[in-house]
């Protein structure tokens, strides 16, 4: 089997998630009610806390390997708020908590409010089907 080459920094790829948190954040604060995507946008934050929680412990290892222990202890403690969220968030998902998810959802505002959108991100939605793609299935939680 040959080795896996990554052509985006682990930086590049954490600024990345964070746009689209940040792009799926500004799109449901717009929406005039409940979006009828409601489901595949919170599938989507949580595939994008979930790939910010791998970076972070990705990079905090390598540090680690190379003896900069402090430096990654300082990394992990700078983004803690993707663990104390996340975990929660797809707990909630995966139970079909959508008032629970919504709302750790909305806690994903604070951290991503600094974050600046590229002007060709405005109408995109890289949120549409992120509930199929995270459980295989079209089958969606209704809202109570």
């Amino acid at each position: 089997m040959s080795r896996v080459i990554r052509v985006e920094s682990a930086s590049r790829s954490r600024e990345r998630l964070l746009q689209g948190i940040a792009a799926a954040l500004r799109f449901a604060a717009s929406a005039p009610s409940t979006p009828p995507d409601e489901v595949d946008l919170l599938a989507f934050l949580d595939a994008c806390v979930s790939g910010l929680r791998q970076s972070v412990d990705d990079t905090a290892t390598a540090w680690e390997k190379r003896g900069y222990w402090l430096k990654a202890d300082r990394f992990r403690q700078e983004w803690a708020w993707a663990e104390r969220i996340g975990a929660p968030l797809h707990a909630a998902l995966d139970s079909g908590d959508l008032d629970r998810a919504r709302s750790l959802g909305m806690e994903l505002a604070t951290p991503v409010r600094e974050v600046r959108l590229p002007a060709s991100w405005t109408k995109a939605r890289p949120w549409a089907g992120a509930w199929e793609r995270r459980n295989g299935s079209s089958k969606k939680p209704q809202a109570s």
